[in-house]
């Protein structure tokens, strides 16, 4: 999406998570947020709701799709089982209102 900046954001997003809520992640909190902006911009190209030009493409955004695409995604990715899965939901629900209020704020939403 033009004039989005990941490591911005992820970095916007990740100051504002009340970090105590996630201790048993504290150690890999940012690097948690980073991945789920990636699979986030990656869910939008897939699903059509941004061409790779990073226009916006033809699709709604999902959340509820998104948010599994990211949950799911991370806990492959890290070989995480059941136990971990509720917490991460817990973090990705969070990120996802994070994500939500960066781009509003940089005028990168349109709600229709």
């Amino acid at each position: 999406m033009r004039g989005y900046d990941s490591e911005k954001a992820a970095a916007d997003i990740a100051s504002k998570l009340d970090r105590s809520r996630y201790p048993e992640f504290a150690v890999q909190l940012d690097g948690l947020i980073r991945r789920a902006v990636e699979l986030d911009l990656e869910f939008m190209r897939e699903s059509g709701v941004m061409r790779e030009d990073g226009l916006a493409g033809s699709s709604y955004y999902d959340d509820d799709e998104a948010f599994e695409y990211i949950v799911e995604g991370i806990a492959r990715e890290r070989g995480w089982g059941e136990d971990k899965l509720v917490r991460l939901g817990a973090l990705i629900d969070d990120y996802m209102e994070g994500q939500e209020r960066y781009m509003e704020a940089a005028g990168l939403l349109e709600w229709e």
